[in-house]
């Protein structure tokens, strides 16, 4: 079989002030929702895509500060949504042996949103299921933007096709912080850029 890696992205139920807040508190984020592409490496097609919406637990009303961010909305969730474990043993099914790249523009942060999973984990006290093999993408995009002269000093996984104006190639109806989104941004991004494994 053609070898293969994942892109994914999550959301995850954030506030106004999120950004700033301490780190303990940001662990007590819930993901609601996981995106995911498994793309064939030699040619960056996609092969398989995942999707999946997760009713919140321990916090289950959305702020209206993250509503208005990704456009994901409680009556989304109440009748797409499920548990963060059965979406999360979903996701790790869907990956397989897989490497799999998010993207994080923390530089000391190699795994990406793959700590998101592992704090969530750690909320629900299921912290021995499997974990795929995390990886951070943004020191690559950084690679590659210092090699074209782009500055920037933050971006986000879906301001990616934007800022290489590729935007063409992502789905319609969506808007960035939808992760589904964002893991067509970074995909774009690594089109245009010529990724190789």
């Amino acid at each position: 079989m053609e070898k293969c890696f994942i892109l994914f992205d999550s959301e995850y139920a954030s506030w106004d002030g999120f950004l700033t807040a301490p780190k303990e508190e940001k662990k007590k984020a819930e993901v609601v929702q996981i995106a995911a592409l498994k793309i064939n490496a030699a040619d960056l097609t996609v092969r398989d895509e995942f999707c999946q919406y997760i009713k919140p637990h321990f916090t289950p009303k959305l702020t209206d500060y993250f509503i208005k961010l990704t456009g994901i909305t409680d009556d989304l969730l109440d009748k797409e949504g499920i548990d963060f474990l059965s979406a999360y043993k979903k996701f790790v099914e869907f990956c397989g042996t897989a490497p799999c790249y998010s993207h994080a523009w923390n530089p000391l942060d190699i795994i990406g949103d793959g700590s998101v999973f592992d704090d969530n984990l750690a909320l629900w006290q299921a912290s021995d299921l499997p974990r795929p093999r995390y990886k951070n993408i943004a020191p690559w995009f950084r690679e590659q933007y210092a090699k074209r002269g782009i500055n920037i000093s933050r971006q986000a996984s879906g301001e990616i096709a934007t800022l290489l104006n590729c935007q063409d190639k992502l789905p319609q109806g969506l808007q960035p912080h939808n992760a589904l989104y964002d893991v067509y941004s970074i995909l774009a991004g690594l089109r245009f850029l010529d990724f190789k494994l």
